[in-house]
C-alpha cells in the first residue's frame, strides 16, 4: 500500500508510474517519485542541509526531527534531481543508525512544515 502522500498526490505526469518508498511502512530503496521522499528532499533543500554533486557522490540531504524518546536526522542520498532516493535512514548522536519508517518520515515532515 502506498504512503498517504503518494495516495493524495497520485500520478501527475506522463511516463513511469510512481513506486512508493514505504510499501511496507519501512523505507525501500526500490522507489520512484515517492511523494514522502520528495517532500523530505525538498525540506532538506529549503533548510539548506543538502549538498549536490552530479559528477561523483550524488546528493546528500538531512532533515532534523524530534520524537518523544529521541531526536536526530532523516539522512538521505539521491542522484541528481531524479525520482529515486537511494538511501534513507535515521541518525543521531550516541545511537547506531536505524532504518527509516513511514512514521519517522511523517513526523519529520510535520515538524518541518512551513
Amino acid at each position: 500500500m502506498p504512503c498517504p502522500l503518494c495516495i493524495e498526490r497520485g500520478k501527475t505526469w506522463n511516463g513511469d508510474d510512481p513506486r512508493c518508498a514505504f510499501e511496507t511502512a519501512v523505507f525501500s530503496p526500490n522507489n520512484w517519485n515517492c511523494a514522502t521522499m520528495n517532500r523530505l528532499r525538498q525540506i532538506a533543500r529549503d533548510i539548506n542541509i543538502s549538498y549536490r554533486d552530479d559528477q561523483a557522490a550524488s546528493s546528500l540531504g538531512a532533515v532534523p526531527f524530534e520524537g518523544d524518546d529521541y531526536s536526530g536526522y532523516v539522512v538521505m542520498t539521491w542522484y541528481k534531481d531524479r525520482g529515486n532516493t537511494g538511501n534513507a535512514f535515521i541518525a543521531w548522536s550516541g545511537e547506531p543508525i536505524r532504518e527509516l519508517t513511514l512514521a519517522d518520515a511523517m513526523l519529520a515532515i510535520r515538524l518541518n512544515a512551513k
